[in-house]
């Protein structure tokens, strides 16, 4: 079973056009941000043994406005990974906040830009500091093989997921990819 997702910009696009449920497949994950958001607004969720394709249109509005904003989506920033280099055959970076570099990622997993992390070596608060650049780089998921209380906090805050994995940056990429 294909585990799906969700992140809080899906839970705002369904509100947005006017939902009031979700039916997704079994096996869905939700970020901390879109829990909260779901639990705050009373939206019902369902779960059910289709495909994550068929379920994936219920949680998005149709339309030319809603479908510019999807094509916009799969260029833009979807996926940064923290790493100690700037190739993408490298392995995820271990802490969140202090790595050399971040690779940022499109809805295709196409590499679209590498950032020299700022606030890798200040004494203290990198971690919302890292934060606060994400949501600004519109990423929606942050991939490092560990994350601080701060950041954590932070990543919520901003409405940005966020993912503990071990491995390259290319297998951290295609994991959430063919999840998304």
């Amino acid at each position: 079973m294909k585990r799906r997702f969700i992140f809080v910009e899906e839970v705002q696009a369904a509100l947005a056009s006017g939902q009031s449920e979700m039916a997704l497949p079994e096996g869905t994950r939700f970020s901390p941000a879109a829990n909260d958001l779901i639990r705050e607004k009373g939206i019902r969720v369902s779960f059910t043994e289709q495909s994550a394709p068929e379920n994936k249109k219920a949680l998005v509005p149709v339309g030319d406005k809603n479908k510019k904003m999807q094509d916009a989506a799969q260029t833009s920033t979807f996926i940064a990974v923290v790493s100690a280099g700037r190739d993408t055959a490298g392995t995820v970076g271990n802490i969140a906040a202090r790595s050399p570099y971040f690779l940022l990622f499109n809805n295709r997993g196409e590499l679209i830009e590498v950032i020299e992390n700022p606030h890798k070596k200040i004494g203290g608060g990198a971690g919302p500091l890292v934060a606060k650049l994400m949501a600004e780089k519109g990423v929606k998921t942050l991939i490092a093989g560990n994350f601080g209380i701060n950041i954590k906090a932070s990543l919520e805050e901003k409405g940005v997921g966020y993912l503990a994995f071990s491995g390259t940056v290319d297998e951290a990429v295609k994991f959430i990819v063919e999840r998304k």
